[in-house]
């Protein structure tokens, strides 16, 4: 698994030439729920973030109450329950459960993702279990990224900071288009993808620059998705 940050080609081809082996994908999950379950949890014990996750509440649903969207009857009656909903505890609860689901999902997505790259664009078939033992050694380096996002979080008291060039912005804001795209520049994801790139041209056995138009191409598809879904949300909640 530590090969895969430096030598990622010579681990794929093995990975290839190998008999199937589900330990190569089970045990990175495992370690990625792990360490993402504990960053969830030690996340929502900082008093400091957990003040400025109210104070965000607050600043929303004041805009909603200048807008004439909400009474201030309403908006105290939303700040309540929101108050209770993102509870210390509620937020360890949820954030550890969302943390294990997501490390799951990514795996299957990006498994998925590459078998159908594969088949589809590169004209090339091979087994969806290696796919799986490729996407999960990859996510190493996702494991890798949790830390360090944990790490700035903490630090900086700002559940929004991450490895990206949000990191330039003094007040991030997810309500704005240019913060999001500034979050999505994050290094530690683009060298994943960079990583699974390298996993699909061995797999398929095509260069590695085709492989990696594909594989960037297909995540810059899914980012665009992600941050239109979460302006169109943003609108229809009355956010932006």
């Amino acid at each position: 698994m530590m090969n895969v940050f430096a030598i990622p080609g010579e681990v794929f081809e093995e990975i290839k030439a190998a008999k199937a082996t589900a330990a190569n994908w089970v045990v990175p999950v495992l370690i990625m729920c792990l360490v993402s379950s504990v960053a969830a949890f030690v996340i929502a014990s900082q008093p400091a973030i957990q003040q400025k996750i109210r104070e965000q509440q607050e600043q929303a649903l004041e805009k909603q109450v200048k807008a004439g969207k909400m009474t201030r009857q309403q908006a105290d009656q939303a700040s309540e329950m929101m108050q209770k909903i993102t509870g210390p505890t509620m937020m360890k609860i949820f954030g550890v459960m969302v943390a294990i689901f997501f490390g799951v999902f990514r795996l299957f997505w990006w498994a998925t993702a590459l078998w159908l790259l594969g088949r589809w664009f590169l004209r090339v078939q091979f087994g969806y279990g290696k796919a799986m033992e490729v996407a999960g050694l990859a996510g190493m380096i996702g494991v890798l990224g949790t830390i360090v996002t944990l790490l700035l979080q903490v630090n900086l008291s700002n559940p929004a900071s991450s490895p990206s060039l949000a990191l330039l912005v003094s007040d991030f804001d997810p309500k704005k288009l240019s913060h999001m795209l500034l979050a999505a520049v994050n290094l530690f994801v683009i060298w994943q993808v960079g990583v699974l790139a390298c996993a699909l041209a061995r797999l398929a056995a095509v260069p590695f620059v085709r492989a990696a138009f594909v594989t960037f191409a297909f995540w810059l598809m899914c980012q665009s998705g992600l941050i239109a879904l979460s302006s169109v949300a943003m609108r229809i909640s009355g956010g932006g």
